[in-house]
């Protein structure tokens, strides 16, 4: 039976109060002040501004998930072979990069500055495999990433609304304002990444719980993909869904919400996103502390379906205006949110330790965030060749509907495979 984990139980464990709360805090603050340099982007709209033919806003959005994308392919080996000692210089050395970036991006001409967002991208696609790693394989992992997954939610809004505040009561412009919402998050920056370098190595108790996570060379990457490919093909699939699905929303979330709610103040997102975050943590929170992974992951399976059948349902009442808008976009995103953490901070812990996977997370995660970026940058893409006067609105229900059904589909297939393993394994 499931648990409300709490710092009693891994105290009892080998793991002190003080390691827990350590690492929570220094994980979520790191994590947040990223988005501080990647998402402002989405609060501006550059009405009337185009390059390379297609909007600006789009053109910026989709250097920077090409970035973001390149960087996932880059970090299936770099984060698979990490070295422990540069994690906290290559954290710092990344996001600063990534700020400079955003100068660049104000200060250089049309179309030419679009260009920087996709060294923007580059640089922040490593960020979550370098957190991550401070945190794997231990007692608190589920507890801790649950915390850590909800800047996935929060911090996306609360940095649209810094930005939108920025322009609106600073007068900054908005070519310049991603780059000013930035430098507020640089103070906070430092302290949280001298935080993670105090989290303590994981305890000789934990690594015989969880499993050892060696680096992976390139034959051990491929032996793990042979023995586990179709249910890893499941989960790609459905990691590729809810990332387009989370970019589209994330990305054009101003347009979008504005489509049902022109007066929208800046505010609006923030509450929006708080409420969500919420609502996807303590749902979550009933998933973790189960002691046995394999009914672990059967219960993730159950909750990445309601995730996806809720999608489904929400979009359906969107495309047919049924009920307030607002609260059905903030049910949306718990929906979205419910499957996407589970299948970015819970499943791929839980799927190493369940089935004694000598490997570490950030191959796995790297490896289907790839392939998600990949679609997201597509599908963007698509949309503004083939459909530029299509508004956001009627595209994003439009691919929820779609994305709903195959969601469900393949979580099926992903349970039936993983239950097959465990009879196997089990012999």
């Amino acid at each position: 039976m499931a648990y409300m984990p709490n710092t009693s139980d891994i105290s009892a464990g080998g793991t002190s109060r003080s390691v827990v709360w350590l690492a929570a805090v220094a994980c979520f603050s790191t994590y947040f002040c990223m988005y501080g340099f990647r998402k402002a982007i989405s609060a501006g709209t550059w009405d009337h501004l185009q390059a390379f033919g297609i909007s600006f806003k789009s053109a910026l959005v989709i250097a920077q998930v090409l970035g973001y994308m390149t960087s996932k392919f880059l970090g299936i080996r770099f984060i698979a072979n990490l070295n422990p000692n540069r994690r906290a210089m290559n954290i710092l050395l990344l996001i600063l990069s990534a700020h400079l970036c955003l100068l660049l991006m104000a200060l250089v001409p049309l179309p030419w500055n679009t260009l920087f967002l996709f060294g923007n991208g580059l640089c922040l696609g490593l960020i979550w495999g370098l957190v991550f790693s401070y945190i794997e394989g231990r007692r608190y992992t589920d507890m801790v990433a649950l915390v850590l997954s909800i800047n996935f939610i929060f911090s996306s809004g609360a940095v649209k609304s810094v930005g939108l505040l920025a322009m609106k009561n600073l007068g900054i412009s908005e070519m310049m304002m991603p780059f000013v919402t930035g430098c507020f998050f640089l103070p906070l920056l430092f302290i949280s990444v001298y935080l993670l370098s105090r989290i303590p190595a994981a305890t000789p108790e934990e690594i015989q719980q969880r499993g050892e996570r060696p680096a992976l060379d390139g034959r051990n990457r491929m032996a793990i993909l042979q023995t586990f490919l179709p249910g890893l093909f499941a989960v790609i699939v459905m990691n590729l869904l809810l990332t387009i699905l989370r970019d589209v929303k994330d990305n054009f979330a101003v347009e979008i919400v504005r489509q049902v709610r022109p007066d929208a103040s800046a505010l609006l997102f923030t509450r929006m996103e708080t409420v969500a975050a919420i609502a996807v943590f303590f749902a979550l929170l009933t998933l973790a502390g189960i002691g046995n992974h394999f009914k672990s992951l059967q219960r993730q399976h159950l909750a990445i379906a309601l995730g996806f059948l809720t999608i489904l349902l929400v979009a359906f009442f969107l495309h047919e205006r049924i009920g307030d808008p607002i609260a059905l976009m903030i049910t949306y995103t718990v929906g979205l949110y419910i499957s996407y953490n589970c299948i970015q901070c819970l499943f791929l812990e839980r799927f190493i330790a369940a089935y004694k996977v000598k490997g570490n997370i950030g191959f796995f995660f790297y490896l289907m965030d790839s392939i998600g970026y990949l679609g997201s940058c597509i599908l963007i893409l698509y949309k503004e060749l083939f459909n530029p006067q299509l508004n956001w609105f009627p595209y994003f229900v439009g691919l929820s509907l779609i994305f709903g059904g195959v969601g469900l589909i393949s979580v099926l297939g992903s349970w039936r495979y993983f239950s097959h393993k465990k009879l196997h394994h089990a012999l």
